[in-house]
């Protein structure tokens, strides 16, 4: 599935094991992590959303993802510390990507304030809220799978993960109407974030997006 130019990815809290929603999304990119190594300005943590799904730990946030929207998330976890947070950030940061295409939302939740910054967080956002005026949301099932992260040289990390979606699928907001489509090659997708640390958590400041990327594809 891919929902218009634009789709969103997702990802969740890796240490807890939660099987939640998504889609993939942002600019399409190469495979290569080159994302800038510096934000362009700094980010601050805002007050979650109130829902009924509730990641893992105390200072987690709250996301209202529907009941038909499930994703697996696979390799999220490090021993490495830093890379361990980074990596339970990203999933929050995917996490608020879903929770901004699973409804018709006109303006950014909290969640994704929270977790995307910078001017390319606010285009991000413009972009979902524009493919939101076609009356579609996403539904159906995604996984996420073979994270990396790198160093960059600033010192802000840059997490690469792929995506499988080939059970998941837009559907009419109004209706219910799913658009259940064939799956291919297009339904992996290769995503990059880069990350940097504000007020003790990883927020994206920029992120690229392969459409269908064959070093994703599995059977």
């Amino acid at each position: 599935m891919t929902r218009s130019s634009l789709p969103v990815a997702a990802v969740t809290a890796a240490a807890a094991a939660l099987l939640l929603a998504a889609c993939g999304g942002g600019s399409n990119s190469s495979d290569k992590i080159s994302s800038s190594d510096s934000p362009t300005g700094s980010a601050s943590a805002t007050a979650t959303t109130a829902s009924p799904t509730q990641a893992a730990g105390p200072d987690a946030p709250k996301f209202a993802i529907p009941s038909d929207i499930k994703v697996n998330f696979d390799g999220f976890d490090s021993s490495d510390p830093t890379k361990k947070a980074a990596l339970k950030d990203a999933t929050y940061a995917a996490l608020a990507v879903i929770e901004f295409e699973a409804k018709d939302y006109t303006k950014e939740p909290a969640n994704f304030k929270r977790f995307w910054t910078d001017e390319h967080g606010a285009e991000f956002a413009d972009s979902i809220i524009a493919q939101n005026k076609d009356g579609s949301v996403i539904t159906g099932t995604y996984n996420y799978y073979k994270p990396v992260v790198k160093t960059l040289s600033t010192g802000n990390l840059a997490v690469q993960y792929c995506e499988d979606q080939r059970k998941g699928y837009s559907k009419d907001a109004k209706t219910g109407k799913v658009n259940v489509t064939t799956p291919s090659l297009n339904d992996f997708n290769l995503w990059t974030l880069s990350m940097t640390k504000t007020n003790g958590e990883w927020v994206a400041y920029d992120h690229t997006w392969q459409h269908g990327a064959k070093q994703c594809q599995i059977s």
